[in-house]
């Protein structure tokens, strides 16, 4: 693939930017404060080189969604490992159905995957006029990412262009949480982002 053109990027924050925002609001509702994103960044690069942040990150928990449908792709949403332990005990205590289920903190983890590239999709679907979701997410616990997961990842995406996306969701309290996204998305997502920054040109 060509390399991506940085006119593209106001395109790509645009699309990311809104669906950080429609998530915000969906972990308003469940967490019951209201939350705001905070420094939020966007980078495109080699995706080699944006999966190797991921194995410098402490302990990470990984969720792993892949895009279906009109348009293929996979998204890697990391938590460090303060993040990993604080978003689930401040969820399950709105969330008390979970409470006595010994695997809350994997369930809290992959409802959060849900809400925040879901909305990121949804955005992609919408304005580029996709027809595309997420699959089920799966999990990465930290005992299972090492030199030879990184290894598989990276060769499954050789010569491949991915997006690295970062936000502070920020809570009443001042608590805030940090996760990083990777999304790698095939040749059709950069066709259509060129094709809608022509349209903003003109």
């Amino acid at each position: 693939m060509d390399k991506i053109s940085k006119a593209l990027k106001p395109v790509a924050e645009e699309i990311f930017l809104k669906g950080y925002e429609k998530a915000s609001q969906s972990f308003s509702s469940l967490s019951g404060d209201q939350v705001s994103i905070k420094n939020f960044e966007l980078h495109f690069g080699e995706a080699t080189d944006l999966l190797r942040k991921i194995i410098k990150t402490k302990n990470p928990s990984i969720l792993i969604t892949d895009i279906i449908g009109e348009a293929k792709g996979r998204s890697y949403l990391v938590f460090n490992e303060k993040d990993t332990q604080i978003v689930p005990e401040m969820l399950i205590q709105k969330m008390k159905s979970l409470q006595n289920n010994p695997d809350f903190a994997e369930i809290i983890l992959k409802e959060v995957d849900n809400m925040v590239s879901a909305a990121v999709i949804t955005e992609f679907s919408n304005q580029l006029k996709l027809k595309i979701y997420g699959d089920v997410p799966k999990i990465i616990f930290p005992e299972q990412v090492n030199k030879n997961w990184l290894e598989a990842e990276m060769e499954h995406n050789q010569n491949m262009f991915a997006i690295l996306s970062c936000a502070n969701f920020a809570f009443e309290g001042n608590i805030k949480i940090s996760p990083f996204f990777i999304w790698i998305l095939d040749k059709e997502f950069y066709t259509l982002l060129n094709q809608k920054k022509l349209n903003h040109a003109n």
